[in-house]
């Protein structure tokens, strides 16, 4: 094909190169825009369920929650519960860090007024300390309290490649991911499939500065989607450039 004083002639190589990679590219791109989609699709759920009235978790919401261990619905909700914490044994989830600064976060069950079993609660952030094996202290009272919070669903477990932690005999444990399976064998008390993160204006929590999780962000996925579609018009102008060859006039 001639395009003025240049003739365009594929050649099989750079033809066979681009026939792979410009689909792969394109659906990249494509994939990373559904991505982004998605993601706006949660945070604009969360957003809402921020906004619904605060739900009360009493002996009758606890059974029912437990009953039916349908919590899709109810993730980032905002909920009150009235009861006490069970101070005794507590865990200190690790590699959490604040400002830059290491340190834990605590988790302790709360147990709700008349309630068979426990919620487990994020009590917010403690710097590490100078030393591990000194843990810091981590007051709980033993009055009954009314505290507040946000409804956190599960997420999916990070693979470890040593200890999880909660093998170990003392109390706080240190362990390296929430399992609620073995805190509740551990506890002997059931817990509800999902955790509460505390409100900073409840009481007998520590440092709580809470944002959404929704892993990589919609703008990000969006960013990427750009890089994709950037590498494929890249792909597809060195592909015209290296096919083309000048006519040299007699």
């Amino acid at each position: 094909m001639r395009v003025g004083r240049y003739k365009f002639s594929p050649r099989l190589v750079p033809t066979l190169v681009t026939v792979v990679l410009l689909p792969l590219l394109i659906g990249l791109g494509l994939w990373q825009l559904g991505r982004a989609g998605e993601k706006r699709t949660i945070e604009e759920t969360v957003a809402r369920q921020l906004e619904v009235a605060t739900l009360e978790i009493d002996a009758n919401r606890w059974k029912s929650i437990q009953k039916s261990g349908d919590i899709s619905a109810m993730g980032h909700r905002r909920v009150s519960m009235s009861g006490y914490f069970e101070g005794e044994r507590q865990y200190l989830l690790d590699n959490r860090t604040h400002n830059g600064v290491a340190g834990f976060q605590v988790l302790t069950a709360f147990i709700p007024d008349g309630a068979a079993g426990g919620v487990l609660v994020n009590r917010g952030w403690i710097p590490l300390g100078e030393r591990r094996d000194q843990l810091p202290a981590l007051p709980v009272p033993s009055a009954r309290l009314k505290i507040r919070g946000t409804l956190e669903g599960p997420r999916k477990p990070l693979p470890l490649l040593g200890s999880s932690g909660y093998e170990l005999k003392q109390w706080p444990k240190i362990v390296q991911r929430v399992e609620l399976g073995s805190i509740q064998k551990q506890l002997g008390l059931p817990l509800l499939p999902l955790a509460v993160l505390l409100d900073p204006s409840s009481p007998a929590g520590f440092v709580r500065e809470w944002k959404p999780y929704y892993g990589i962000s919609a703008e990000r996925h969006r960013a990427y989607a750009f890089q994709w579609f950037a590498l494929a018009a890249a792909l597809a102008v060195i592909y015209i450039v290296v096919n083309l060859r000048r006519i040299d006039d007699d």
